[in-house]
């Protein structure tokens, strides 16, 4: 009982923290890309990047994140209501990407450059289709998928180079039970290697 209340308190402070993370890093982006760079075509988020580690890290409590994902966005770029619904909804798509980690194997995924920088791009091109697919309800054409992907091809490469270097620190590309359970055994075996020394 106690174990699995100091994995629920673990688990909600780890969101909370990458949830801070979220709306201050998209904030940053989005006001960057206002004030300096205005006159260009593409727009940046770090939110296809920090949503696949968070599913990496918790499975789908990552659905919640992408969510909040799209509320970050359109918070920051001070968007309207068509567009929070587009953006929250949309993102929501990416939730396909559970299967995918289902299938290959979280572990799999994790130690595997390729896997991993596929689980990121299949995230980021998820949120982009999700995005695309809502935004034909408010009237949209057919181009606005390439609309989406296009403007949006710097977040992508961001989700790449993000994951690229998150799964090089110990733990945090990483199943966060399976973490916890192989930081415990590690100090197992510290411990019993000392208690014979």
């Amino acid at each position: 009982m106690g174990r699995e209340s100091g994995l629920r308190r673990y688990q909600s402070m780890d969101l909370m923290i990458w949830t801070v993370m979220l709306f201050l890093f998209e904030t940053i982006v989005v006001k960057a890309g206002t004030v300096w760079f205005r006159s260009q075509p593409w727009t940046l988020s770090l939110v296809p990047a920090l949503t696949s580690v968070v599913y990496m890290r918790w499975g789908i409590y990552g659905v919640m994140y992408s969510a909040l994902g799209g509320l970050a966005i359109t918070t920051a770029s001070g968007a309207g209501t068509a567009q929070y619904v587009i953006y929250i909804v949309g993102n929501l798509f990416s939730a396909l990407s559970l299967l995918y980690l289902e299938k290959v194997g979280k572990e799999k995924v994790r130690s595997s450059t390729v896997l991993s920088l596929l689980h990121g791009t299949l995230v980021f091109l998820l949120m982009e289709l999700g995005r695309g697919t809502v935004s034909l309800v408010f009237g949209s054409g057919i181009g606005v998928y390439v609309d989406f992907i296009t403007k949006d091809i710097l977040s992508w490469v961001f989700a790449v180079v993000i994951i690229w270097i998150t799964r090089r620190l110990d733990g945090v590309f990483e199943d966060q039970v399976s973490y916890l359970v192989r930081l415990k055994a590690q100090e197992e075996k510290e411990k019993g290697g000392s208690d014979e020394g």
